[in-house]
């Protein structure tokens, strides 16, 4: 169980095995992880069109997969970096804010607007008698499939699966799975929409409000 918090930053710190051994071992772990971190951070500063030919030929090296012709502007974050998988053409807009210790799987032609948040890990609090930042993570991959757009400031909570052609809108809070085609928006998001609505004879059909009239 996990609720909407910051879990970036303990994210950040069960990520990476901990060093056994003495001061100055771990001493050297930790310089070279800050400067693995500073790295990455002054890559995903540069702005304008330098920054985004760096990051499309260097992030590569530090993401599990980058595809190509992905287009990433400044102030991208990203935590276990090597457990997040893009695909080909896509699009991430300023300051989106990935942690990826559960695992994060984004399709191609994939468009992220400004401030986007994808969470795979967040606090447990579960037992209302122990501190909730002594109760450790739920760690659940999030997997975002092909021709998905998420509008500016969209929030994405672990185990969330987002199909195939969804829009997602504007500073939605997605607590749960999202059809194809469907058109979701609010707190929690909800379809309101669809680009394709789904055959009759399935559950997400029954459920859903009538497409939008294009007149």
């Amino acid at each position: 169980m996990g609720g909407i918090v910051d879990s970036a930053d303990h994210e950040h710190a069960h990520s990476r095995p901990q060093p056994q051994g003495g001061f100055v071992k771990r001493l050297l772990w930790q310089l070279r992880t800050d400067a693995d971190e500073l790295w990455l951070w002054l890559l995903c500063a540069v702005p304008l069109r330098l920054g985004v030919w760096l990051r499309a030929r260097l992030l590569p090296r530090v993401l599990g997969h980058l595809g190509p012709h992905a287009r990433v502007l400044a102030g991208f974050r990203v935590t276990s970096a090597d457990k997040v998988r893009i695909g080909a053409h896509c699009n991430f807009a300023q300051n989106v804010f990935i942690t990826g210790g559960g695992g994060v799987r984004i399709g191609d032609w994939v468009g992220f607007g400004p401030d986007v948040k994808v969470w795979s890990v967040n606090h447990r609090f579960d037992d209302p008698d122990t501190p909730w930042q002594l109760q450790g993570w739920d760690e659940k991959e999030v997997v975002i499939e092909d021709d998905v757009w998420l509008g500016a400031g969209v929030f994405v909570m672990p185990g969330v699966t987002i199909h195939r052609g969804a829009i997602i809108s504007a500073c939605t809070v997605l607590n749960k799975s999202v059809p194809a085609y469907a058109i979701v928006a609010g707190n929690p998001g909800r379809v309101v929409g669809w680009r394709k609505r789904p055959p009759a004879d399935t559950p997400e059909s029954n459920a859903a409000p009538p497409a939008a009239d294009p007149s």
